[in-house]
């Protein structure tokens, strides 16, 4: 049940605002980036480390700042569609489960996650190209330190996923769930640094590629799943408890 209709609810966003924010928010932290490479850096300046470090850079941004938002916004129109079209009852009178619909929608806006970061890694590569063509010398800009840069961040988000399509499902507006993101991101921000960004797991994805230890950016992975699955069940636990009431 729940394969046909994660299929159901890809149809329903084809002409919808989350595909376009799902192009527009990695593409605006690359093109930021971009610019303030050029604006800070000429290109003598700039030796093959710093331009691999542009890789770090730009995920690192990624990470803390615009994939909180993007997750908020993409799990709040995913659910945006029933909310503002009164829809809710009449998906949950067709013969299908509220548990297969609730994962379906949580799938979906982990699919468009995953697009998302591949699309931010596609645009780096486009990015140093560019930089290539103003004269920047892109040697060494490939030979990363650690490959984890290019999948940790987005492995890490499985529980912020979880935790913010609850948060959707359950609000008809915006404001809420983006508001808990807005202040758990910069909390996220400020405890990543220390022992307590276990307990934020919007700190995840920052933790992933910039802990101070390989065993925190390791442990910021594997949690990832198991705090994901616990979220979701917790909402699901809600979910059946809402109904009963």
């Amino acid at each position: 049940m729940i394969g046909p209709l994660f299929l159901v609810e890809l149809l329903k966003i084809r002409r919808s605002l989350v595909l376009v924010m799902t192009l527009i928010c990695p593409l605006a932290i690359v093109g930021f980036m971009f610019l303030m490479t050029l604006r800070a850096w000429d290109p003598p300046e700039m030796t093959g480390a710093d331009m691999a470090r542009f890789w770090t850079d730009v995920v690192a941004t990624w990470a803390y700042f615009m994939l909180p938002l993007f997750v908020a916004l993409t799990t709040s129109l995913i659910n945006g569609n029933e909310h503002r079209n009164q829809t809710w009852r009449l998906m949950l009178s067709l013969p299908i489960g509220v548990d297969a619909l609730y994962i379906a929608k949580a799938l979906l806006a982990l699919a468009l996650t995953l697009c998302a970061h591949v699309i931010l890694l596609v645009s780096i590569v486009l990015a140093l190209w560019a930089l290539g063509l103003f004269g920047y010398d892109l040697t060494g800009a490939f030979d990363l330190r650690s490959w984890r840069v290019l999948w940790a961040p987005a492995a890490a988000a499985l529980p912020m996923v979880a935790i913010q399509h609850g948060l959707a499902w359950h609000f008809r507006t915006l404001v809420p769930p983006l508001s808990i993101a807005v202040i758990a991101s910069f909390v996220g921000m400020e405890l990543a640094a220390t022992k307590l960004w276990i307990w934020v797991p919007w700190s995840y994805p920052t933790v992933s590629i910039i802990a101070q230890t390989v065993e925190a950016q390791r442990l910021a992975v594997l949690l990832s799943p198991v705090m994901g699955v616990i979220a979701l069940h917790l909402g699901l636990r809600q979910l059946r408890r809402r109904e009963i009431v």
